[in-house]
């Protein structure tokens, strides 16, 4: 992760970075962008605060005006005659503009590169070649999807790609030249959650590193299937022992919904479920593209016989997604 200037952290409210200093209200250019673009797995999200919660994502966000005006999304003409089906639109990389992504060969290590330019462009193709492999999916459903479902299909990615880009912005704001790699690692994640999703892959328990650190720029982040961001800060202790954990989401193009019970201490056998501290942001829906953060007391880690061998703070949608450590 890359260094910044440190800031305070805000509990509560939603958030946008700028600079890594100060968190403000996100931009209603890039917020209304996002918001009208349709998700990138059409699934809804199911009610906030349940602990059985299949995804705290949520996919409500209407579709664009381009899918729902024209005669691709309807299945009709303007005159009532059957629509011609549309093209599919592939991803163009914004690094790389006017060209349809295609498979990259790139370094295993880019974090190893030389210079700070071939550690971008190592991310970026390596980002390039998953984004091929999205269109190579997407294409095949496209090819068998009536008019209004491909104009669907196209909608979706558009938006799913102008949000990645937001989101990685969003996260990686020092002012530094570390922000070019950072961002480009940002993409990288995204595609591939998104290219896992499609897939119907579940990867493997993401491992993190926890921090105590309250510039944005350098939290662990753990990207979701639908592209939201999730990551942690160590912010205090507290009169039992414990620990106040503040929860950082940065909201994918569907937008997020807060469940803190999907927020959890754990630690082999041992639990720690934590208590939210006001206000409480159970249902809470994210903005699509914007940051909001809520803090859990945990107030019980000193019956943890194993502290300190392995535990961790969790998410944990149904099993567990991430750690941080």
């Amino acid at each position: 992760m890359g260094q910044s200037r440190g800031g305070r952290v805000t509990v509560g409210r939603v958030r946008t970075i700028n600079g890594g200093l100060a968190v403000a209200a996100a931009s209603a250019a890039a917020i209304g962008m996002l918001a009208g673009c349709g998700g990138s797995s059409g699934s809804n999200g199911s009610t906030a605060g349940s602990a059985t919660q299949a995804s705290t994502e949520t996919a409500s966000a209407p579709q664009s005006p381009a899918a729902t005006s024209s005669g691709a999304a309807t299945g009709t003409a303007a005159s009532g005659a059957p629509s011609t089906a549309a093209a599919f639109v592939p991803i163009t990389e914004p690094f790389d503009p006017g060209h349809q992504a295609g498979a990259k060969s790139a370094p295993a290590n880019c974090g190893g590169q030389d210079t700070t330019l071939a550690i971008e462009q190592c991310y970026e193709a390596k980002t390039e070649s998953a984004d091929a492999a999205i269109d190579a999916v997407r294409q095949a459903s496209f090819a068998s999807s009536s008019a209004a479902q491909q104009a669907t299909i196209n909608s979706a990615d558009s938006g799913w790609l102008a949000a990645r880009a937001t989101i990685c912005d969003q996260a990686y704001r020092t002012g530094g030249t570390i922000d070019g790699i950072n961002i480009a690692s940002c993409l990288l994640d995204e595609s591939t959650a998104r290219l896992d999703a499609l897939k119907g892959i579940t990867p493997p328990e993401a491992v993190l590193k926890s921090t105590d650190s309250t510039s944005i720029s350098d939290l662990s982040w753990y990207t979701t299937p639908k592209g939201s961001r999730i990551a942690m800060i160590n912010t205090q202790g507290d009169a039992t022992g414990g620990a106040i954990i503040a929860w950082v989401i940065i909201a994918g193009p569907d937008g997020f919904a807060v469940s803190p019970a999907q927020f959890h201490y754990s630690d082999g056998a041992f639990t720690d479920a934590g208590k939210v501290r006001g206000p409480d942001p159970s249902g809470h829906q994210v903005a699509p593209g914007t940051e909001y953060q809520f803090s859990i007391d945990y107030s019980r880690l000193s019956a943890d016989q194993n502290a300190g061998k392995g535990g961790g703070w969790v998410y944990a949608p149904i099993t567990p997604a991430a750690v941080w450590r």
